[in-house]
């Protein structure tokens, strides 16, 4: 349907929009120029920045064909990505745990179950993504111990001053190794001061195969639909209102606590939902002392069906006792506001000050349940379905930030980066229902809420100690409350710790750079020290082997960072990339969960002066990961080769629509391993293995001023 849909649209579409694709038609070559990013609120230029920022562009997340934002993070050295199967990854910075680097979605927070986050956004919707690695609590608040991740979806171009104008995109997706199928279609126009860019998709694929077989349970349907919609009363300035739903249905999660083995549960999120509304403002070079202002406020809720069966079997046989089959409701509304003012200075410094609100509500778990009961010959015997309701009561947390960060140009080589953060964060929990005493017995008058302030810093400096080489300082202090989930909120297997303290943390990096003319070389060695970091820890709960979140003492990270670029021609190069990362319990003398191995990417990339064709050769290596935590596995060492090929198809033919052919092959020999990370939560006795060969093809459209970006 999605594909008979796509190309009536274009059918209809080509005949109105063919005469502006050759007239506005832009050769899509490469241009080297200044890179800016949002991160820190106004928009700084990513060469002048001590804080360490990555930045992936559009057409390298296209080029990758990553299937989720967390798969185009895999290229950064440092990210690791934890998989649980299906579309449920995410990234894990310098060692750091999902928790740890909070995402934010033009700009917005998100709130309400990290480990699907990066399910719900196309690679197809982003126009960028922009990578802090290290704390970055000084700049957005809680959480940011690890790193930071802002995604920027795709908008209009502004209509201000310009005749109406209409474009038309298509982008269709497949990935062999699980049958993945995803189609998106763009409209987008702006003319008399408006723009609008609406888009819609699909994504459907069935289980994931493996060397060893395919692994159950990680299905997937997906469909969304989003809207941007702006104003530009002047130049420069833009309102807009923005709005997104995304519904993943028969989502498959294998990587559950003793999934797929015994006892066996098969988990579906089946749907789950979100529906988000944004407003904004936005004006830049406001006067000559004002150089931005911003303002957002926006509202999200989410509605998370999960259906699990699970098998229990009688002691030392393989007869099945029971039959659990719950249904859980699982839904979070939550929203905030945010607003900053960038004031110019002199020398090209600015001070950008600000303000920002998050309120979450965490409804309580709603349960229907059905216990199938039978006798060791397998016949059923008895059936229980104790009364559906919540069984939870209802958590919240309120939280606001204050924040200043100063640019400071000290002089044509030292550039200066200050930043300073005040946050207040509330939490709490309704005095009842607990269907289990035991878990009501966690809770007393001293912590069933809870007040958190914290006051986060950052120093950076960046020296120039030639044309072409620098060093780079940074300092900084992180913090993370405690979050409702971890908590207030027991899940399957999962019990809350209302007493968890903040997590703390001291960092310091220091780096080098070298561009020459031909050899890029870059070097970063970091250390974290943390005090009260949540550790998953195995707990005994009314017989049966659970997981508790609770502070470590004092816990250190620390890694390398490097790569090296050998530039040949104008665009392609010789690359090389790794890292490298330990981190420790420094009280009981272990090692720290989530740790990924080291890691080294080495390859080639081609793509010829005018951008006709592109192609990469890569090669992965990755080492034994011995050095585990007490609820982690060994993991073998691996090595696999990628390939990766395409055709800017309008810039080897004459008139031709502005469009995309890429083909790739991943794990080219169907190498059987498994990464470290990729597995379900601590305790998973299951061994699953990675994707085996994967065949990847994608091709991109895009008509009228669509093919202008």
């Amino acid at each position: 349907m999605g594909k008979v849909l796509i190309f009536l649209s274009l059918g209809f579409f080509s005949t109105i929009l063919y005469s502006q694709t050759n007239s506005e038609q832009v050769i899509d070559t490469i241009q080297i120029k200044e890179v800016e990013v949002t991160i820190l609120r106004s928009r700084s230029k990513l060469q002048n920045l001590p804080v360490n920022v990555s930045i992936l562009s559009k057409i390298e997340i296209e080029e990758s064909q990553a299937t989720t934002p967390a798969d185009a993070l895999k290229y950064i050295p440092g990210i690791a990505i934890q998989s649980d199967g299906g579309l449920a990854n995410t990234p894990v910075i310098r060692g750091l745990s999902r928790e740890r680097a909070p995402i934010l979605i033009d700009g917005n927070s998100f709130v309400g179950g990290r480990i699907r986050t990066y399910t719900l956004i196309d690679p197809f919707q982003i126009e960028r993504i922009e990578v802090i690695k290290g704390p970055a609590s000084a700049f957005w608040g809680s959480d940011a111990v690890g790193g930071l991740i802002n995604i920027i979806t795709r908008k209009g171009k502004s209509g201000y001053n310009k005749d109406f104008k209409l474009g038309l995109s298509s982008y269709s997706g497949y990935q062999s190794v699980n049958n993945h199928r995803r189609e998106r279609l763009e409209v987008e126009g702006r003319g008399n001061g408006f723009d609008f860019l609406i888009g819609a998709g699909i994504r459907n694929a069935d289980n994931t195969n493996t060397p060893a077989g395919e692994i159950p349970n990680s299905q997937f349907k997906s469909e969304y639909l989003d809207w941007n919609i702006g104003y530009s009363p002047k130049q420069n300035h833009r309102i807009e209102i923005s709005g997104k739903y995304f519904k993943n249905d028969d989502m498959g999660f294998p990587g559950g606590l003793g999934a797929p083995g015994p006892p066996k549960r098969i988990r579906l999120f089946s749907p789950d939902e979100q529906k988000a509304i944004n407003f904004g403002y936005r004006a830049d070079q406001v006067s000559e002392r004002i150089e931005s202002i911003g303002l957002n406020v926006y509202s999200k809720t989410q509605r998370l069906h999960i259906d699990m069966i699970t098998n229990v079997y009688f002691k030392e046989t393989t007869n099945i006792n029971k039959i659990i089959h719950p249904n859980l409701d699982v839904d979070v509304n939550f929203g905030g506001a945010r607003g900053f003012v960038s004031l110019k200075q002199k020398g090209n410094s600015k001070l950008t000050f600000g303000l920002d609100y998050l309120k979450e509500h965490r409804i309580g778990t709603y349960r229907n349940l059905v216990i199938n009961i039978f006798n060791p010959k397998g016949v059923q015997v008895n059936q229980v379905s104790p009364p559906a309701g919540k069984i939870q009561p209802d958590s919240y947390s309120n939280s606001i930030g204050m924040f200043a960060v100063e640019e400071l140009t000290l002089s044509t080589k030292t550039t200066v980066l200050l930043a300073l953060r005040f946050d207040n964060i509330k939490t709490k929990i309704e005095d009842n229902p607990f269907f289990i005493a035991e878990i009501a017995n966690l809770y007393n008058s001293n912590n069933t809420s809870s007040k958190n302030n914290s006051l986060t810093g950052n120093i950076g400096l960046k020296y120039l100690l030639t044309d072409r080489s620098n060093i780079t300082l940074n300092v900084a202090n992180s913090f993370r409350g405690p979050d409702l989930f971890s908590k207030y909120n027991f899940a399957d297997g999962v019990l809350p710790n209302p007493d968890l303290k903040s997590e703390k943390g001291i960092f310091y990096e220091i780096g080098y750079g070298s561009q020459k003319e031909r050899l890029s070389f870059n070097v970063n060695y970091y250390q974290n020290s943390l005090s009260n970091l949540f550790v998953p820890v195995n707990v005994d709960f009314q017989g049966t082997p659970a997981i508790q979140n609770q502070n470590v003492g004092k816990a250190k990270i620390k890694g390398l960072e490097y790569s090296f670029i050998y530039r040949i021609g104008d665009f392609s190069s010789v690359f090389w990339t790794g890292s490298y990362i330990r981190g420790k319990d420094e009280n009981m003398d272990k090692y720290l969960s989530f740790m990924p191995a080291d890691q080294n990417l080495i390859g080639l990339r081609i793509r010829d002066n005018t951008n006709r064709y592109f192609g990469a050769l890569e090669g992965v290596i990755m080492s034994k990961q011995d050095r585990i935590a007490l609820t982690e596995r060994e993991t073998d060492s691996y090595s696999l080769l990628n390939l990766k090929a395409g055709l800017n198809l309008n810039n080897m033919i004459n008139n031709f629509p502005v469009s995309k052919l890429v083909f790739s092959i991943d794990n080219v020999f169907d190498k059987k391993y498994q990464h470290h990370l990729f597995r379900g939560l601590p305790g998973n006795i299951t061994k699953f293995y990675a994707p085996g060969k994967s065949i990847n093809l994608l091709f991109i459209i895009r008509l009228g001023i669509a093919g202008n970006h």
